[in-house]
């Protein structure tokens, strides 16, 4: 036993060691392709089987400016949206010249500081000062800080040089003083080829031996393979064929590449496939990029997501980082806006691309019909005040067309428009709007029973929605916009507006229709606003704070008017706790949840931990100016703006009309109100307010207006029996 004893303690050590030294080894390495996309490399008989090898997803490739390299790098090393500039390409190996001075000498007069490591990114100091001014947390470098910090060796290999430096690559690794440990980035990677554009491609035996050099030595190695770039820039001056024949070659080149490189990695290591930047030229869900991920906990035939999307085959640029950083163990940091990416389910590039398809019909039906869609509000809106005024045509001439308005967000909601072009979308969309009004005109219902007809399925149906992950609305052209990458999941303002005001329309018109049973609807109807409320706020829900806040003032509005509050201190105590609770409860919910689950709200909470009160004066200035932009040159403020002004001439002309509205009507009265000051809130307190603001006030101003017809239409026909 004695003799035993130590042997099993040497073995015991040995495993311990070599457990050590395989977690060690864990390595990432990124082959990056800029300015091509998913459908070249898809149909490329080289390249496909590649793709079938790891998880795949599609990427958002949005930065704060445009998805160019200059920008994209810096986003990517970022972990959060930023920008670049002109000299992103700057990135030189020490011993090269740079204007006649030497790549070390210049880094020390832009950085004022000595060079430490193979890489020197000359342009860094540039970069830092434009990415300050950015209202949102962002730090240029930031991943290359948090692989320096945790003792990690970066290294980049290759350039996509034309006639001058084109090296943004640098800025993906590159740590906040530009600098990246070891690397060839200068023109040992290529050689000369008089038939290729601007004569020089990747030698790939030289890029192969580089990365054998320093493979056992980096952590986290990336290639920047710039042939793919170089074509797309040149593309216009060569004939198709000869552009067929050279993205073949270059695709040989790459599969031989990766070839060799998946030969050498580790089970545990990860190869990343990127494509983060679109080819030139590109619009809507073109500009989508790709990435495939192999080893680790990747398997092939899946499909990527992340928590920034929530979206099974989609992630954002803005996740590669934390992916990164996540796969070697070290934490992300709370400026990283971006959230690590999972494996999210079985899938294959035909889905990935029916995918793309789908969100590029929505992407090109969006503009014309929603222009459409404001243009007809404003016609039909004014056209009706002034028929009040003028009474050109009987007031029921506008019924239908008034109710159409209120029916398209529900019609847009669950037509799968992305199944067809975007004329045909048109057609549909118009035929659905025009076959659910004349059957609802054709059932004979009093106006206030068509609006319950309208905002109550609206609002179930949202509601619905937003408890199986929002499909729908996903899917919807007054949904989320994946290219642009506003906004991947939760409540979108499009819809968060169309669901506050549907809920309270539906709400005030219940009561109404209902009032004889009062006592047991106001509360029933109070419990349901109050569950919307929270399904709003939740991370798994709405996840829309600016949302909480105009759901909050209209149903607190309507609810007081409603039930007859009368003021005085117990019920301002009332309100002020109500307040206080539901305040509470979303800070509670959002604090609790992972991280990975929190919303906008949760992360803002984070940072403030961070950067105190800072954070939110961000985020306050970002939605302000988003504001100001927006109420300039969205048609959805020409829409806003058109309900406030018929209301406000309503307001005066027809003298007592709105009294007559109120007297006959005061439920509903009750939740016009409500709406009008949510739509107020919606514009003071989200990004995009205007946008939310006016589809909120559309419940309120149409309704209106149409009682208004209404009561006109019944005085002139009194008048004329009388006589």
């Amino acid at each position: 036993m004695k003799k035993t004893l130590p042997a099993f303690i040497l073995v015991f050590a040995i495993i311990l060691l070599l457990t050590a030294k395989v977690a060690e080894a864990q390595k990432v390495v990124v082959v990056s392709l800029t300015r091509t996309n998913l459908e070249r490399v898809a149909a490329d008989r080289s390249m496909a089987p590649w793709l079938a090898r790891g998880s795949v997803g599609l990427l958002n490739t949005a930065t704060a400016a445009r998805p160019a390299p200059e920008h994209v790098y810096v986003t990517l090393g970022a972990g959060s949206r930023a920008m670049g500039r002109e000299s992103s390409r700057l990135g030189l190996n020490s011993g090269e010249e740079y204007a006649g001075f030497s790549t070390e000498e210049v880094y020390r007069r832009h950085l004022g500081m000595a060079a430490e490591s193979r890489i020197l990114h000359l342009g860094m100091a540039e970069i830092l000062r434009v990415n300050k001014a950015l209202q949102h947390p962002v730090q240029p470098g930031l991943l290359g800080d948090s692989l320096r910090e945790a003792g990690k060796v970066t290294a980049v290999i290759g350039n996509a040089d034309t006639s001058g430096p084109s090296r943004e690559a640098v800025l993906f690794l590159a740590d906040s003083n530009g600098q990246v440990d070891l690397g060839s980035v200068d023109k040992g990677t290529l050689q000369a080829d008089a038939l290729f554009p601007f004569g020089w491609r990747m030698d790939k035996q030289r890029v192969w031996q580089s990365f054998q050099s320093l493979y056992p030595q980096a952590d986290v190695l990336l290639v920047d393979w710039g042939d793919l770039a170089r074509l797309d820039e040149y593309r216009t001056l060569l004939s198709d064929e000869v552009v067929q024949n050279l993205e073949s070659e270059i695709y040989e080149d790459i599969s031989w590449f990766l070839t060799r490189v998946f030969v050498e990695l580790a089970a545990d290591d990860l190869l990343i496939l990127l494509l983060p930047v679109p080819p030139a030229g590109e619009s809507g869900a073109g500009l989508l990029g790709f990435m495939a991920v192999m080893g680790g906990p990747f398997p092939p035939g899946g499909e990527l997501t992340s928590a920034t999307t929530r979206r099974p085959g989609l992630a954002a640029n803005t996740d590669v980082a934390p992916l990164i950083l996540d796969h070697l163990d070290i934490p992300v940091p709370g400026n990283m806006l971006g959230r690590t990416i999972g494996y999210g389910g079985p899938t294959d590039v035909a889905e990935l691309l029916q995918m793309q398809a789908e969100i590029d019909r929505i992407f090109q039906l969006r503009p014309p019909l929603l222009r459409t869609y404001v243009f007809f509000q404003i016609v039909i809106v004014l056209g009706a005040l002034a028929n009040i005024f003028l009474g050109i045509m009987p007031g029921r001439w506008f019924v239908a067309p008034l109710l159409g308005l209120l029916t398209v967000p529900l019609v847009l909601l669950v037509l799968p428009l992305y199944t067809v072009s975007k004329f045909w979308g048109f057609v549909v969309t118009i035929l659905a709007v025009v076959i659910f009004v004349f059957v609802l005109q054709k059932t004979g219902l009093s106006l206030k029973h068509k609006f319950a007809a309208i905002a109550v399925p609206t609002s179930l149906l949202l509601v619905l929605d937003l408890l199986r992950d929002a499909p729908w609305i996903k899917a919807s052209v007054l949904g989320y916009d994946p290219v642009s990458g506003a906004r991947y999941y939760g409540l979108g303002n499009e819809y968060m507006g169309v669901l506050v005001g549907a809920t309270v329309l539906g709400a005030a018109v219940l009561l109404t229709l209902l009032s004889r049973r009062r006592r047991m609807v106001l509360p029933a109807l109070a419990l349901y606003l109050f569950a919307v409320l929270f399904l709003i706020v939740s991370p798994q829900g709405g996840a829309n704070f600016g949302g909480t806040v105009t759901a909050l003032v209209a149903f607190l509005v309507t609810l007081v008017i409603a039930g007859r509050f009368r003021p005085g201190w117990r019920s301002s105590l009332s309100l002020l706790a109500v307040l206080f609770a539901v305040a509470a409860a979303a800070l509670f919910v959002n604090l609790r949840v992972p991280q990975d689950a929190q919303s906008h709200l949760g992360r803002t909470l984070a940072l403030m931990e961070d950067d105190g009160w800072q954070a939110l004066q961000d985020v306050a200035s970002r939605k302000a100016a988003m504001n100001i932009t927006l109420f300039r040159y969205s048609q959805w403020s020409r829409a806003f703006l058109a309900f406030l002004g018929v209301l406000t001439v309503l307001f005066y002309r027809p003298r007592g009309m709105l009294r007559d509205v109120h007297r006959q009507y005061p439920d509903l009265a009750a939740g016009f109100l409500g709406i009008i000051a949510g739509s107020i809130t919606a514009f003071l307190v989200n990004d995009s307010g205007v946008v939310a603001a006016a589809t909120t006030l559309l419940y309120a101003g149409v309704p209106i207006i149409l009682l208004t017809l209404d009561i006109m239409d019944k005085q002139v026909k009194n008048t004329a029996e009388h006589k």
